[in-house]
């Protein structure tokens, strides 16, 4: 993706673009628990972010 849009480096694109998923965080950080065997803390939504 970040090639498509002739972006250097993977994170140019993610900081350019994250704040159109505003959960992507809370996401992110509860599959990378996950994969590491980690338990995972009750998630909490993304409620009031915009």
């Amino acid at each position: 993706m970040q090639l498509a849009l002739g972006h250097s480096t993977p994170t140019i694109t993610l900081n350019e673009y994250v704040h159109e998923w505003p959960d992507v965080l809370d996401r992110t950080r509860a599959l990378v628990n996950s994969a590491l065997g980690k338990a995972e803390a009750a998630a909490t939504p993304a409620v009031g972010r915009a």
